[in-house]
């Protein structure tokens, strides 16, 4: 992992970043919702769970995190040649929603 930030997904506010590549919480939730208008604008349904965005170098994993308030806008980027993108994806599926709030 080169970096992680928390964000709250609906207002942007940033709980926190860490890592030697500093993820911009305002960034990466604009990206989210992006990602989301596109995607229901090409005829997707329901709510965007998560987005992986693989480059040569890098994986960007954006996952959204319901709760009993507003859901949180978790970002992990990864370096590709040690990150095993798999297992990442499933550690975040393993945890329900309400402990992550």
């Amino acid at each position: 992992m080169t970096g992680v930030s928390l964000a709250d997904a609906v207002t942007g506010l940033s709980y926190g970043a860490a890592g030697a590549q500093r993820l911009d919480a305002d960034d990466c939730g604009r990206l989210a919702v992006l990602i989301d208008e596109r995607l229901h604008a090409a005829g997707a349904e329901g709510e965007l769970e998560t987005v992986v965005v693989t480059g040569a170098r890098h994986q960007l994993v954006m996952h959204l995190l319901p709760g009993y308030g507003d859901p949180l806008l978790l970002t992990v980027a990864l370096e590709r040649e040690r990150a095993n993108l798999a297992l990442v994806l499933r550690h975040l599926s393993r945890y329900p929603a309400q402990e992550a709030a």
